[in-house]
């Protein structure tokens, strides 16, 4: 289960925030070439209220402006948590169950560009998982302390039905007598590659071992035979809790990120090695030793708290001072120091901070833990909720430029209202 201080720290966060979003007037004007195809819809989540923390599901053909009004709109969803991913033109909302099963519910988008409910389906809850082909790979962590059996779904996106199963040994994974607590999972040719730290369990997250190593699984697609587990000793754990750290780019090279937020028993961060990108060459299962890029160094000690691929080699890194072991953005916002925005190209080495974001300290939180968008030409789109210099409460989705490392703001709700995520959802009949 979540540890007690996140769940606070969560709730804390809701009371900052409120929800929502609005379909737009189909009969605005068409879109700009950094906005959906006619074809296409975004699909934004929000939540709706302190009182009620659960996201509910919007849609809008914009995210360069306009308002997303809540009164009367939107889909409204049970549950507390969720976790979204687009595949096969459709959007999953996994519900986060916590101990308990997850429910998923699936839609998609008609020719008018609203969202129609689809067949849903039950799993246990979910806490890393990938699109593959039309499949959906879905990762139930071994996480409590008397567990020690990973579970692994497949999902056929067509039929939406589980289409197979099976289980991997978290224990004799690690070789350590710890859990392998899977941070994400990613395919990578035919191959699934599974960043994982070492825990005692996930009620801490904790490790007796050394936290200055990464540690990625390598598994056969379908079949999830077990490889072997890759190794880098220059920087330390990948990614984070829901938080992920491994992206493949237009060239099928792996990138994979140190983000050195994985503690011992004693809650603390190791600094022998830095924060920073390592490679894996496309066709091969193995670092490439020749590459290598400091963020430590360039970031003047900040951490990566979460990643958004913007194509050309451009990543859009959401950086704090001071490490937190569940990657929570709005922890770091509002106790550690301030969220800072920063574009790293792992080709050519640039680092730049972006200006034209609100102010590190006036962030609360940003959608973190869910998706946020990238067209994959150098820009992004990431919701931020912070607190404007007349101390008003905004949520607004902000546009980031690689090129130029700036950010313009775009669409915002009411002021009633937190945007939580951001995916764009193919249009089908």
């Amino acid at each position: 289960m979540k540890k007690s201080n996140f769940i606070v720290l969560s709730l804390l966060a809701l009371i900052f925030l409120g929800a929502c979003s609005k379909n737009k007037d189909h009969n605005e004007p068409e879109p700009t070439p950094t906005e959906p195809k006619k074809d296409s819809v975004f699909v934004l989540t929000a939540a709706k209220s302190a009182l009620a923390p659960v996201d509910a599901i919007y849609t809008s053909n914009t995210l360069d402006s306009g308002i997303l009004i809540t009164e009367g709109t939107g889909i409204e969803q049970t549950g507390t948590y969720h976790n979204y991913i687009v595949n096969n033109g459709k959007f999953f909302s996994l519900m986060f169950g916590q101990a308990n099963p997850g429910a998923v519910s699936v839609f998609k988008a008609g020719t008018d560009k609203r969202l129609t409910a689809l067949q849903s389906f039950q799993t246990e809850t979910m806490t890393a998982f990938t699109k593959a082909g039309d499949d959906l790979l879905l990762i139930k962590n071994a996480w409590q302390p008397e567990e020690q059996y990973t579970k692994w779904y497949r999902v056929d996106t067509k039929t939406l039905q589980i289409v197979a199963q099976g289980e991997i040994d978290a224990v004799a994974l690690t070789g350590k007598g710890e859990k392998a607590f899977f941070t994400d999972v990613k395919l990578v040719g035919d191959k699934i590659f599974a960043p994982f730290w070492p825990v005692e369990s996930g009620k801490n997250f904790a490790t007796n071992y050394s936290q200055d190593s990464t540690y990625i699984a390598v598994y056969s697609y379908p079949n999830m035979t077990l490889e072997k587990v890759i190794t880098d000793s220059r920087t330390g754990g990948i990614g984070a809790y829901y938080t992920s750290g491994i992206e493949v780019d237009e060239k099928g090279d792996t990138y994979v990120l140190g983000t050195k937020l994985n503690w011992n028993k004693s809650s603390k961060y190791s600094t022998t090695t830095p924060v920073a990108f390592a490679k894996i060459k496309s066709g091969t299962t193995e670092y490439d030793k020749s590459y290598f890029y400091n963020i430590t160094d360039v970031s003047g000690g900040q951490y990566v708290y979460s990643k958004l691929y913007l194509g050309k080699g451009y990543f859009l890194l959401t950086m704090c001072p001071q490490p937190y072991v569940y990657a929570t953005v709005m922890y770091g916002a509002l106790l550690y120091g301030g969220i800072n925005f920063a574009i790293a190209n792992v080709y050519d080495g640039s680092f730049k901070w972006v200006t034209g974001a609100p102010a590190p300290k006036k962030i609360t939180t940003t959608s973190g833990y869910s998706p946020s968008y990238s067209p994959l030409n150098g820009t992004g789109y990431i919701p931020i909720y912070y607190t404007d210099t007349d101390n008003k409460a905004r949520s607004v989705v902000f546009k980031f430029d690689a090129a130029t490392a700036t950010a313009t703001p775009g669409l915002e709700t009411d002021g009633k209202a937190a945007i939580t995520s951001i995916s764009m959802l193919p249009v089908t009949d």
